[in-house]
């Protein structure tokens, strides 16, 4: 799709009331795709999404407006945007800081692979940085959920804290479920929107008579908290892994059992019983001072 569009518009593009080189794609998805733009030596990562169904037009409108929900330093922000008509094509433009040393999940793979785990103090203060960024939605009123965390959403920046990015799921954190269709209707939505291995408990089996709260994204807090550590998350994006509560660690595991408890402390499949971000960030300042 970045081929077709990029034919049709040439290697130049206009956000706004300003025009950008494109330098080259550096990502894609189903209906979207993000190129490298520069204007004078600034360096931006443009979204570009062709709006074929009503449903991309919504996906767009919800996603600059979570942009507009909150200012925080480790929350990505949006330069500029704009839905642009060329004869019978409909595409959204949003434009966003480059952030050139790239993803947490990149980072994770490069460790890795060189047989290296993320040193514990920069995995802490990673975390904490993605906490803050988190509470800034949590305590909106009303509050807001970003209902994808991952690494792969994890940007970092030059001070070694992260950039939460990608707000295409964000929703009001509080839902009332008072049926079971409310409840599918929940469910769909979180299978559509949510990575599997990262998504709570109650979201995969809603009950009919509850309330869903921002301890949804508490639950995706402590799966990428492991997989910082660990490379991937604790569970295998089913339903049955989600629910069992068993976290394992490895026997011959370098990090501190201080950071095992601060994993198990936030993985508690009941979603009563979680923790909210600022206990999360509470526990961290007791234990890890």
């Amino acid at each position: 799709m970045g081929q077709l569009l990029c034919g049709l518009l040439g290697n130049k593009v206009r956000v706004g009331d300003r025009q950008y080189t494109i330098v080259k794609d550096i990502g894609e998805g189903a209906f979207s795709f993000v190129q490298l733009v520069k204007n004078g030596v600034d360096l931006y990562a443009l979204k570009r999404v062709l709006i074929q169904l009503p449903e991309h037009e919504e996906m767009v409108e919800r996603e600059v407006k979570a942009h507009r929900l909150v200012d925080h330093p480790n929350v990505m922000p949006l330069v500029d945007h704009e839905v642009v008509v060329k004869g019978e094509n409909r595409e959204a433009r949003m434009l966003f800081p480059y952030y050139k040393y790239g993803s947490v999940q990149e980072m994770i793979e490069n460790a890795h692979a060189s047989g290296h785990s993320i040193p514990e103090k920069k995995v802490i203060e990673m975390f904490l940085s993605l906490c803050e960024a988190v509470l800034a939605f949590h305590t909106h009123d009303p509050p807001y959920a970003h209902r994808d965390i991952k690494p792969h959403n994890l940007l970092l920046k030059l001070d070694g804290s992260i950039c939460l990015m990608d707000m295409g799921s964000v929703a009001q954190a509080r839902v009332s479920i008072q049926s079971r269709s409310d409840a599918i209707s929940l469910e769909d939505k979180c299978a559509q929107e949510c990575t599997a291995a990262y998504r709570a408990p109650e979201l995969f089996n809603v009950p009919s008579d509850c309330l869903i709260d921002e301890r949804t994204d508490v639950w995706s807090l402590g799966c990428t908290l492991y997989a910082m550590a660990y490379g991937s998350s604790p569970c295998d994006g089913s339903a049955l892994s989600a629910m069992s509560g068993r976290i394992r660690f490895p026997d011959d595991s370098e990090y501190s059992q201080g950071l095992h408890e601060l994993i198990s402390y936030i993985l508690e499949v009941d979603p009563n019983n979680r923790p909210f971000v600022t206990d999360i960030m509470q526990f961290i300042e007791v234990n890890f001072s």
